[in-house]
C-alpha cells in the first residue's frame, strides 16, 4: 500500500451528474443532437450513498473519450433553484486506478480529517467514495470494475422507458 503522500492525481474524469425534470426531452437531446450513446439507465427507490428514500433514474451519455455525462430525475424534485437538488445529485466523479487506491485515498481523507461517505458499492459496476469540497460540491473517487456493454445499454433503454411510461 502506498503511502497518502504518493498519491497520484486522479486520472481521468468518470462522469458529471446534473439534475433533469424530463429524462426523455435530455435522452433524445444527447442521443440525437449530440449524439452520445445512451451508456445505461438505473432506476432506484433508495440513494446507496446515504440510505435516503428517494425514488430516481440515473441516466448516463457517453463521450467520445469513455467519460459520461449522467443525469438525475428525481420524484417530486422542485423545479428549478439552487437550494432544490439534493446535495447528492449534482456531483462530480473522478476515475481512480483500482480498489487500492480507493482505499489510500479513504485513508489520506481521514488523516486530513475530511469526512467520507462509502466506499459504496454501484450495481457491481462502480465503487465510489464520496467527499464535499468546502463549497458544498460533492466529489466521488470511483473505480469501475467492468466496462459497460451492450446489454447495460439495452437494460437502460428498458429502464429508462419504465421510468417514463410510469407518469
Amino acid at each position: 500500500m502506498m503511502a497518502t503522500a504518493d498519491l497520484r492525481t486522479p486520472r481521468s474524469l468518470n462522469h458529471i451528474a446534473y439534475p433533469t425534470w424530463d429524462s426523455q426531452a435530455t435522452h433524445d437531446f444527447y442521443t440525437e443532437v449530440l449524439k452520445c450513446e445512451l451508456l445505461t439507465a438505473i432506476q432506484l427507490d433508495e440513494v446507496p450513498s446515504n440510505g435516503a428514500k428517494t425514488p430516481y433514474l440515473h441516466t448516463f451519455f457517453g463521450l467520445g473519450d469513455g467519460s459520461a455525462i449522467a443525469f438525475f430525475e428525481v420524484d417530486d424534485m422542485p423545479d428549478p433553484g439552487p437550494d432544490s437538488v439534493p446535495s447528492w445529485v449534482r456531483h462530480i466523479a473522478l476515475n481512480v486506478d483500482s480498489m487500492e487506491e480507493l482505499h489510500e485515498w479513504k485513508a489520506h481523507f481521514a488523516a486530513k480529517g475530511v469526512e467520507t461517505v462509502g466506499i459504496v458499492d454501484h450495481d457491481g459496476v462502480w465503487e465510489s467514495l464520496y467527499i464535499f469540497d468546502p463549497n458544498g460540491v460533492r466529489i466521488e473517487l470511483t473505480y469501475q470494475t467492468r466496462e459497460l456493454n451492450d446489454d447495460d445499454a439495452k437494460a437502460g433503454v428498458e429502464t429508462l422507458r419504465k421510468w417514463t411510461a410510469r407518469g
